[in-house]
């Protein structure tokens, strides 16, 4: 610890003490489901209990833009901090200690893995009390696998690591920490369903270039490599065979977005795929598609499928990390081996084939989002937790 470090207080929780204050600090390279699970807690903290602050890293080719227009959007505040491919984590703590400074934060709550090495850093400068949330841990390509090595090492001192699933909870453990040092943090979704009349839903369907009778199918995520939609297309061409009137849009953004054009060109898909790219508005957009579909091939638990549940969309989807957690096979989805391309589309006959078993599933993944995964019960956890947390601030780091 640095000679110049500044020690905390300790300080009973007690409403004759000032709010909590917490700073999030997230590296983000576009606006998915974990920035909105961020921003849903932030939005719902009790405001006469936690002051709650807000942080980025500024990326080369400000990719995190999309994430603060998001922030803007809602009518909240963040701050910036500079980051680059040479990672200067040593500048970025320092201008991440004039926050906690500015903000007089006795929480810095951290998401990924640069902003998880830049608190601990900063913590290790200035005592400050540190959680981070941890999303997936899986074989991600040498380049991540490596960023998730670094990442273990950075949250070893940490005050509390929490999980945003159970699988994400139980791969922690066994990667030798403490269970008295981890736990889980759901994200919880506001049900937020948009229920169109159907005259109109079939008009913007047809404005996204969908017949009155195709089936339509959307993958909502990432363009990245664990998301497998190049697997889906494969998919896809061969559903084709049965199903010729099946339509799929694949909404999201990522580096892999020119390699999938290429590949649904090689595939003679160009005119049954549409590229949506990102989703301003995604309850409308989930009230058109006939069947939600989810080929990754590692996950947490995706807010996208929460968002379908919500809409109370039929889904099939790969049985990985957190999914088994919030679709419980062939009750409120229908779950499928992942790289199993037959099986889902197996699945996927099946569903289209079977209009009152998608109503069934639908409504039963709706109920469970209002009824057992509400933005609520998540946000009174994420409280209770950081006034534990706040309660032992004169306990040793």
């Amino acid at each position: 610890m640095a000679a110049s470090a500044i020690s905390l207080q300790s300080h009973p929780v007690s409403s004759h003490r000032r709010r909590i204050s917490v700073l999030h600090l997230i590296h983000t390279v576009a606006y998915g489901g974990v920035e909105t699970a961020i921003l849903n807690w932030l939005e719902n903290l009790d405001r006469s209990r936690f002051d709650p602050h807000l942080a980025c890293f500024t990326n080369p080719g400000q990719t995190e833009q999309p994430f603060v227009d998001a922030v803007l959007k809602r009518g909240m505040k963040i701050e910036k901090i500079s980051w680059g491919r040479r990672k200067p984590v040593w500048k970025s703590s320092t201008e991440l200690l004039r926050l906690i400074s500015r903000f007089d934060v006795d929480i810095l709550h951290t998401h990924n893995c640069y902003a998880d090495c830049v608190g601990a850093l900063a913590s290790w400068r200035r005592p400050v009390k540190t959680i981070t949330t941890l999303y997936v841990w899986s074989s991600l390509g040498w380049k991540r696998n490596l960023i998730q090595r670094v990442n273990r090492v950075a949250i070893q001192n940490f005050d509390l690591i929490t999980a945003h699933c159970d699988d994400t909870y139980r791969k922690t453990l066994e990667m030798g920490f403490s269970s008295g040092k981890v736990e889980t943090l759901i994200c919880g979704f506001p049900s937020q369903a948009v229920d169109l009349h159907w005259d109109e839903r079939e008009a913007q369907r047809k404005r996204l270039g969908a017949h009155d009778d195709e089936i339509v199918l959307l993958n909502v995520a990432r363009l990245y490599p664990e998301k497998a939609q190049a697997s889906l297309l494969q998919v896809f061409r061969r559903l084709l065979y049965d199903v010729p009137n099946a339509r799929l849009w694949i909404a999201g953004v990522g580096p892999l977005e020119s390699e999938l054009r290429a590949l649904t060109s090689e595939l003679n898909l160009d005119d049954k795929v549409q590229f949506l790219g990102f989703v301003q508005d995604l309850p409308t957009l989930l009230a058109l598609p006939d069947i939600q579909v989810n080929s990754s091939t590692s996950e947490g638990v995706p807010l996208a499928i929460c968002s379908g549940m919500a809409a109370g969309l039929p889904i099939v989807a790969t049985e990985v990390g957190g999914l088994p957690e919030v679709i419980k096979n062939g009750e409120r989805g229908l779950l499928v081996p992942p790289e199993n391309e037959q099986a889902f589309l197996d699945a996927l006959l099946f569903l289209i084939r079977s209009p009152e078993m998608r109503k069934q599933l639908g409504a039963k993944a709706r109920a469970f989002i209002e009824n057992e995964y509400s933005l609520s019960q998540a946000v009174r956890r994420v409280e209770k937790t950081y006034e534990e947390v706040f309660a032992k601030c004169g306990s040793a780091s």
